[in-house]
């Protein structure tokens, strides 16, 4: 079970800790992005449960999949971190999840690409961060 907090409030996951409604209801979470095509939401009430269908390959549907959503999917986070606890699950927690990490942070801050992957292989060395978020303009 892999879970990791990013920025204040913003979490991300393997898809083991849907499951754990103890860490949701610890952490306050709010929101769910699940990054995957199959594995349930937890079954607790008074979240809000919202599914990006992306696949377990790293490949070409997905890249394409997140650069046609991208922008909604950021705006929503950035709409919301200010009042809710909000977690992105991915299968193993380390691609895309903080994949759309460093593309909230590329778009809602002043931080060069570098520095965003710097800032993130210091919260875990393990993140695949598997293409070049300038592919996203």
């Amino acid at each position: 079970m892999f879970y990791c907090e990013l920025l204040s409030g913003l979490w991300i996951s393997d898809v083991n800790i849907l499951q754990s409604k103890k860490f949701i209801i610890d952490n306050d979470i709010k929101i769910i992005l699940n990054c995957t095509e199959i594995f349930d939401f937890p079954q607790i009430d008074d979240i809000k449960k919202i599914r990006l269908p992306f696949s377990s390959l790293q490949d070409n549907n997905n890249l394409s999949l997140l650069q046609k959503n991208y922008i909604k999917i950021i705006n929503y986070i950035n709409e919301n971190i200010d009042d809710n606890n909000i977690l992105i699950s991915c299968y193993d927690g380390f691609t895309i999840s903080p994949l759309i990490v460093a593309l909230y942070i590329k778009n809602f801050s002043k931080i060069d690409n570098k520095s965003i992957y710097t800032i993130l292989l210091s919260k875990n060395k393990n993140f695949n961060l598997w293409c070049d978020i300038d592919l996203f303009n």
